[in-house]
């Protein structure tokens, strides 16, 4: 959930002897929750800010998570060219009653479609003789910059990968470039470090790992080699697991990671069915599955899904 801060300026003043109002004096702050819910269902929206003395103090988290899920950052699945994603994505805005976004995704898509160019050119050499084709540059930076003064990441962001933005390093182990003069690299990428870090700050860990994905910067496309954990914990008394590999709890002192053919703790490779969560050592799995069907625990789940498919124990 992300607090909306709005303040409302309800303080009296005196002046001359009389009481009025005053728009500098103490200041109340109500806090109503915004960005929850249902991504697909829309009904119970909490509305926006009221006219008058409400202010938005952070517009740009609005609906962050709604608007994470719903845009769309490349082409594909219907969307067959840019002009179709910054329309999807102002009808996405349009709909959220986001007026600023839903404004610029259609001025990009105005000026794309007007110019005739399916990506930024190059050079100016290559760029059409038409108007709009010498508008596509310097507005897309425009825009870039005002979202990003606004504290908007999230539409750089998107709009950097809409619009390939970063062009990726010609050989292994360069570095990425930006395809905008006067838009150093360096901020492109804080902005898209900042937005994977607010994106796991509000747990969306599939918007951000999915980012982290298909960034063509191999600096961002590094994160997830860096930060990648693994927490384990004890099946029986649920309490985290003290020191990688170790074969006992040190809480309740039961084994942990235990073959269910040979009793003994797997040092290797463990392999488990994800129905009823017991496995084992590779080896004694495929040879136990090989000839039967049912879990060895005794438990009655059906591991075994192809029993007609021969299972041969890995050699020694």
């Amino acid at each position: 959930q992300i607090i909306a801060v709005h303040q409302h300026v309800n303080a009296v003043g005196v002046v001359k002897g009389k009481t009025a109002p005053s728009p500098i004096s103490n200041s109340e702050l109500a806090f109503s929750v915004t960005d929850q819910g249902d991504l697909k269902d829309l009904s119970g929206e909490v509305p926006l800010p009221d006219s008058g003395n409400d202010i938005d103090i952070a517009p740009e988290v609005t609906h962050l998570s709604r608007l994470s899920e719903m845009y769309i950052t490349k082409t594909g699945n219907g969307i067959q060219t840019k002009v179709d994603a910054c329309n999807h994505n102002a009808a996405v805005a349009e709909r959220l009653n986001r007026k600023a976004l839903t404004q610029m995704w259609k001025t990009i898509a105005i000026i794309l479609k007007g110019s005739g160019l399916g990506c930024i050119p190059s050079s100016h050499s290559s760029l059409p003789k038409n108007p709009m084709a010498n508008l596509l540059i310097p507005t897309l930076r425009k825009l870039l910059l005002q979202r990003a003064d606004a504290g908007d990441v999230q539409s750089c962001v998107v709009l950097c990968e809409i619009m390939d933005v970063i062009v990726p390093p010609v050989t292994a182990g360069g570095l990425a470039k930006s395809r905008l003069p006067n838009l150093s690299i360096d901020v492109v990428r804080e902005w898209y470090l900042s937005y994977i870090d607010l994106l796991q700050q509000m747990c969306l860990f599939t918007q951000a790992a999915s980012l982290i994905k298909n960034c063509n910067d191999p600096i961002v496309g590094s994160l997830n080699q860096q930060s990648t954990t693994i927490h384990e914990s004890c099946p029986v008394c649920g309490k985290p697991l003290q020191g990688g590999g170790s074969s006992s709890c040190k809480s309740c002192r039961r084994k942990v990671g235990t073959c269910f053919i040979c009793h003994e703790s797997v040092k290797g490779m463990f392999v488990w069915c994800p129905g009823c969560g017991h496995g084992g050592h590779l080896d004694h799995a495929l040879e136990w599955f090989g000839k039967n069907e049912f879990c060895p625990t005794g438990c009655g789940h059906k591991c075994n899904l192809f029993p007609n498919k021969q299972c041969n124990p890995v050699p020694k």
